[in-house]
């Protein structure tokens, strides 16, 4: 579905990226880690074609990507809720995308329920806490039940109670409706909680990915091993 060809980027004749290849095969979740500064925010605005790549190319499908797409949503660190009630948000997607009146009720019936969001449903989305609205950022996202979804740090200053909420949220309707989910996370025990494949980036380079057990119980490069040791 999405594949990276020698992606390679720089800002200011300084390479962040260079030459990732990876094919991310559906249904599946994916984990990206790596230290402060290894390009991990820079591929996820590549591959949801927020920007650019200076080199290489991405592809959905086959087609090469030169925008955004509709099967494709994205939640980033710090998610902006509409000014509205928490239902108008989880609509707006469904809108957008020209959902039907009675489909657009269905669904936001199930997601609503599915995220234990009824008793918010006509609370304004600015009034919630933190955690309540990454919640909320989180439903949204999947409520127009996207073939791929992206996360930048989504349990970023999350207490550990709504923490594990979002991650056993974010496992079941992964796995429900065979949504495909990028992460990037700077929490090594979430990965190893959540992803089914985790990808570690050193200074540009996808040094090493695989499956997320042998990655952090049997890593091939000495560069995995240092970082998740904490020696690096």
């Amino acid at each position: 579905m999405l594949e990276l060809k020698k992606i390679s980027h720089c800002y200011n004749k300084q390479w962040v990226l260079k030459e990732i290849s990876f094919q991310f095969k559906p249904g599946l979740i994916y984990g990206i880690i790596g230290p402060n500064g290894a390009g991990k925010s820079t591929l996820l605005r590549i591959l949801t074609g927020i920007e650019r790549a200076k080199e290489g190319q991405v592809f959905w499908d086959g087609q090469e990507l030169a925008a955004s797409i509709k099967e494709m949503t994205c939640m980033w660190q710090k998610p902006y809720l509409f000014q509205r009630k928490v239902k108008d948000n989880l609509l707006y997607g469904l809108k957008v995308r020209g959902w039907s009146k009675d489909k657009r009720e269905e669904r936001l019936l199930y997601i609503l329920k599915k995220f234990h969001l009824e008793e918010y449903a006509l609370r304004d989305a600015v009034s919630l806490s933190g955690g309540e609205g990454a919640r909320v950022a989180l439903a949204r996202a999947v409520a127009p039940q996207p073939r791929l979804l992206v996360l930048d740090e989504p349990a970023a200053n999350l207490d550990p109670f709504h923490t594990a909420y979002l991650e056993s949220a974010l496992r079941e309707i992964s796995r429900e409706e065979g949504i495909t989910v990028i992460m990037v996370t700077h929490d090594l025990f979430q990965a190893k909680r959540v992803a089914d494949q985790t990808l570690f980036l050193a200074e540009g380079v996808l040094e090493e990915y695989g499956r997320t057990e042998d990655l952090f119980t049997r890593p091939r490069s000495e560069k995995t091993r240092k970082f998740i040791s904490g020696e690096l």
